[in-house]
């Protein structure tokens, strides 16, 4: 707020009756995003939204809230600004259930094969039980010391996602922070962590071990989890820009993220798909908060940012200037969505931002949960369940993002293999 100037916030609850069937969790929709933007609320003061969709005659109830700066003898409305939600807790622990019986089941089995019985016999049971001891040990290893996720940087979506999460049963999850995609992929493949957030578009880079992973080779062992939500590619500009395409991008300042983001190998991407080169503009590499902080002073002309709608530090930056997206070329679109590099056509709908008030074309990435050959079979299901069934508690905790999280959307956006426990797990929520 500028000095010696006058707010006026003032709170209100609403009643929204649906006049038609709805999927607020749907992927080509402004959804949970349309009401968080026009009534300046949170994921946490929206009520009666249903996992899979709503049916006309039903009510959401939300607890908004209006700002408004004096000028002289009126009070002009201001957009929304964004939310801070609260903490989530990141883990809980319980007991393991019922070891005795396995083992008895396992020492009836060693009873009743014969010592006369031929050596593969003998050898299959000694490497099914030298395995099986190996996955006890380390799953009593992650009780003690948690599931660690390889989230992503402060106060960005990754990690508020994380963060978000319940609790998960017999275990724990710990949420990291990072510099994003490309360090959780690195991070997962050294064994660092047990679970990774990342673009699709990074993970398949990283599977094929191309672009940015060249050095390394391809990772043949990373699994898909499943997709989360779509990460859309922004392009943010002052509401009073000349700039109407990407191809008045040339000879500008342009901040594309910082080095070891997917978003920015993916911005870079775009923009080479636009026909522009490095030398066609200034890049400027900061982080996504720092770049709208300058696109306000005026010291970029434009932001570009992969990221999931609504973005909340978009919300908090429209509070104090006016900004406006920028859509990618129709031609663009088409040819990056069918590269099979893991991207798909999409739309930022309207209403998405509180003073947005038309559909902006873009093209979008999938976030996937990854993990590796690390986990077993069990704990695969038991993490896939545990994300994809609480979709409308995400909600709840604190993540815009939470209802498009669901097993119908799980395999959208997929880059890389699906692990097969997941794949299993899914199809019995279908």
């Amino acid at each position: 707020m500028a000095s010696g100037e006058t707010r006026r916030l003032v709170y209100f609850d609403v009643e929204l009756k649906l006049k038609r069937d709805f999927d607020f969790g749907a992927w080509d929709a402004p959804g949970v995003a349309g009401i968080v933007s026009a009534l300046g609320t949170g994921p946490k003061g929206i009520t009666g939204i249903i996992n899979g969709g709503n049916k006309a005659g039903d009510t959401l109830v939300a607890h908004g809230s209006a700002v408004y700066r004096r000028e002289a003898d009126r009070w002009i409305p201001l957009a929304s600004g964004g939310f801070s939600p609260a903490q989530a807790p990141a883990y809980a622990t319980n007991a393991v259930e019922g070891p005795a019986a396995l083992l008895e089941a396992m020492r009836k089995i060693l009873e009743s094969t014969p010592k006369e019985a031929d050596s593969a016999e003998r050898a299959v049971i000694q490497e099914e039980l030298t395995a099986a001891h190996a996955i006890i040990r380390a799953r009593l290893a992650r009780v003690t010391e948690g599931y660690a996720i390889a989230a992503g940087p402060e106060h960005g979506q990754y990690l508020r996602f994380a963060k978000s999460l319940p609790p998960l049963k017999n275990s724990r999850t710990i949420a990291l922070v990072t510099r994003g995609s490309e360090e959780n992929l690195r991070l997962l493949r050294d064994g660092k962590v047990s679970l990774a957030f990342s673009q699709a578009d990074a993970a398949l880079a990283a599977y094929t071990g191309k672009a940015n992973f060249a050095d390394e080779g391809p990772y043949p062992r990373l699994r898909a989890i499943g997709s989360l939500y779509p990460e859309p590619v922004h392009v943010l500009v002052r509401a009073n820009s000349p700039i109407r395409s990407i191809a008045d991008l040339k000879g500008r300042a342009v901040a594309i993220g910082v080095p070891g983001s997917a978003s920015r190998t993916t911005v870079l991407t775009v923009l080479e798909a636009h026909g522009l080169r490095a030398n066609d503009y200034r890049a400027i590499e900061v982080p996504l908060g720092e770049a709208l902080v300058t696109l306000r002073s005026q010291s970029v002309d434009a932001v570009m940012q992969v990221i999931g709608t609504p973005a909340d530090s978009v919300r908090d930056a429209l509070s104090a200037v006016s900004l406006r997206l920028v859509p990618l070329s129709q031609k663009v679109i088409e040819t990056l969505a069918k590269a099979e590099v893991g991207y798909f056509a999409a739309t930022i709908p309207r209403g998405s931002y509180s003073n947005q008030s038309e559909d902006v074309a873009t093209i979008a990435t999938a976030a996937v949960l990854l993990t590796s050959a690390e986990l077993s079979d069990s704990e695969v299901a038991a993490i896939t369940r545990y994300i994809y069934q609480g979709g409308r508690d995400l909600l709840a905790r604190g993540t815009a993002q939470g209802p498009q999280v669901s097993a119908a959307n799980a395999r959208f956006g997929l880059s890389i293999p699906l692990h097969d426990a997941a794949a299993k797990a899914l199809d019995t929520m279908k």
